[in-house]
């Protein structure tokens, strides 16, 4: 503010110098004197260009460092949203808002306050100097500034409005490429890249036209305020001229007059652009805004809280009801009713049902990926909702359904939860997930980058890979949720006996649809239609001839078909 107060000041100073050089040559002043006039002239000109550079240095820099703090806590503040904002949000939408509308931010903070404060101090500045020159002239040449601010302020906002939805049209945009990149091999098998294509022109024919739209009113608001501009510059003419012409005002204060004018043009055409500016910041900010007041569904983890305490391991679930938020029209379904389970510490329980039964759901709740209602989850006698995020997560190896791998190298995938374990606890992960034999082929062995999501892997190794990620470290609680369905019965069955070493001791949690594989298992849960409808060993549900004989008896007859 200092430094835009001197440069203006300097700019201001150069006017009047020349007026006093025009009277001084119209009052037959010496070569010299006039010399004087021009020396004071330029070296204003240098020192206010010395000051305007820091300014915009200051103000600049500043915005920057603000856009760097915004995308630190909005990064921040994405680590701690849980599963449920993502349910709601597209990923690119997300992205867009973290790079595209922190851009606007920065435009805002930066050239848009840096504008509105010099316009604000060359308006008033420049005004008073006419005013002390020519009362009347002044009035006569501001007198359509309030219709020319009353036509910006109808047009700017229409710019708010416009803004707002090129800035959302460009989140589909982003979310529409985010996803076909994800899923460009599935386009390429399906033979659909022409229809993508086209659903793409259509939405980049959409954003276009938002764009165009909002151009068109940029326009008009230049236009306005441009024909405005000139008007008075023809009104200074005209009343201006008469007044040197009568007597009235010297030559050099006309010129003078002339030039505090002229310097508010620009500050007048760059009105409709410092308004712009801001419709378009604030709207980014709104959308910003909306993702930092997203309250987490779970306390995102203290990072005061002691990283080392754990957990036994006892689970019980309480006449547990959870329903996943509902679509648009508000309704929540429930995925799980009434379920109540006890799971002491050390045991080793398998959960199994038919698909959309709520098993991924109860293992989901365990691992504090949903939030369960207070009351109806407890681990080691405590309701989950009293026990620190850290503490829970800690105290759980999970191996989700879907095997995500980063694209980074094998090692940094496996050792992800324990990025301290060594080399050794690294290998015998592997050995363990029976990876070893595939990290030997790989071209750098465990040094081996994998792919986006992992997709140079086959399904099965990024799930064995996932698996080995779980076995490193001692964490007492041991959630299996269907990981290994993408390798045959004989390597998941081997898997599972490499892991009786590993399982031992723990709180170990098996979702499966192989139902041969579980005889292991002390005792085995079946849900159907998100109630636990038995529960038992093996030969007891098989004695009961509920479900779970059911479903045995149809998976023997399934794998009797396949080995034929």
């Amino acid at each position: 503010m200092v430094a835009l107060l001197g440069t203006n000041a300097l700019a201001l100073a150069i006017p009047w110098v020349l007026k006093d050089a025009v009277d001084a040559i119209e009052g037959g002043a010496a070569i010299a004197a006039v010399g004087r006039h021009a020396a004071a002239i330029a070296l204003l000109a240098v020192v206010q260009g010395v000051v305007r550079t820091i300014s915009r240095l200051l103000i600049l820099g500043a915005s920057r460092r603000i856009q760097y703090d915004v995308r630190q806590e909005f990064f921040a503040h994405l680590q701690e949203l849980g599963a449920t904002f993502y349910d709601r949000n597209r990923t690119g939408d997300v992205m867009s808002r973290a790079v595209n509308d922190l851009n606007l931010l920065r435009g805002l903070y930066g050239p848009g306050i840096m504008n509105l404060l010099n316009t604000a101090i060359v308006y008033v500045a420049a005004t008073v100097l006419m005013l002390r020159l020519d009362v009347s002239l002044t009035l006569a040449s501001l007198a359509i500034v309030p219709v020319l601010l009353l036509a910006v302020n109808r047009l700017s906002r229409r710019v708010y409005h416009r803004s707002r939805e090129v800035q959302e049209r460009l989140g589909e945009i982003s979310t529409r490429v985010q996803e076909n990149l994800s899923g460009i091999q599935q386009i390429h098998t399906f033979v659909q890249e022409a229809r993508e294509i086209a659903e793409f022109r259509t939405l980049a024919d959409g954003y276009r036209g938002a764009n165009l739209g909002l151009a068109r009113i940029r326009g008009w608001m230049v236009a306005a305020i441009g024909v405005f501009s000139g008007i008075g510059m023809l009104i200074v003419l005209v009343m201006g001229g008469r007044a040197v012409v009568t007597g009235r005002m010297s030559f050099g204060d006309f010129v003078a007059f002339q030039a505090y004018l002229a310097m508010l043009t620009w500050p007048t055409v760059a009105l409709g652009w410092i308004l712009n500016t801001f419709q378009r910041g604030v709207g980014a900010m709104e959308r910003v805004d909306e993702v930092l007041a997203e309250v987490p569904d779970i306390p995102p983890p203290d990072r005061a809280s002691d990283p080392e305490r754990r957990l036994r391991g006892d689970i019980e679930f309480r006449q547990l009801t959870f329903a996943y938020e509902g679509p648009e029209d508000g309704v929540r379904r429930p995925s799980l009713h009434g379920v109540s389970l006890s799971i002491p510490a050390g045991s080793r329980v398998a959960l199994v049902g038919p698909v959309g039964s709520g098993k991924s759901t109860l293992v989901n709740l365990i691992a504090r990926v949903y939030p369960a209602p207070p009351g109806t989850l407890f681990l080691d006698g405590i309701d989950v909702v009293d026990l620190p995020v850290a503490a829970v997560r800690g105290s759980i190896a999970y191996v989700p359904q879907e095997a995500f791998l980063f694209s980074r190298s094998i090692r940094e995938n496996i050792a992800l939860g324990d990025p301290e374990a060594s080399d050794d606890d690294v290998e015998r992960a592997v050995g363990l997930a029976r990876l070893a034999r595939d990290v030997e082929r790989f071209p750098e062995g465990l040094g081996t980058v994998v792919g986006e999501r992992g997709v140079t892997l086959s399904g099965g190794q990024r799930q064995r890979a996932t698996l080995a990620r779980a076995a490193i470290g001692d964490r007492p609680i041991l959630i299996l949720d269907d990981s290994l369905s993408a390798v045959d019965a004989d390597t998941e069955r081997a898997i599972l006996n490499e892991l009786d070493g590993v399982m031992e001791g723990r709180t170990t949690i098996l979702v499966s649809h192989r139902l041969t594989t579980l005889a292991g298992f002390d005792r085995i849960v079946v849900l159907d239609d998100g109630r636990v409808v038995e529960d038992g060993s093996h030969d007891q549900l098989l004695a009961n001839d509920g479900l779970y004989a059911h479903l045995w008896r149809r998976h023997r007859l399934e794998a009797e078909l396949e080995a034929r």
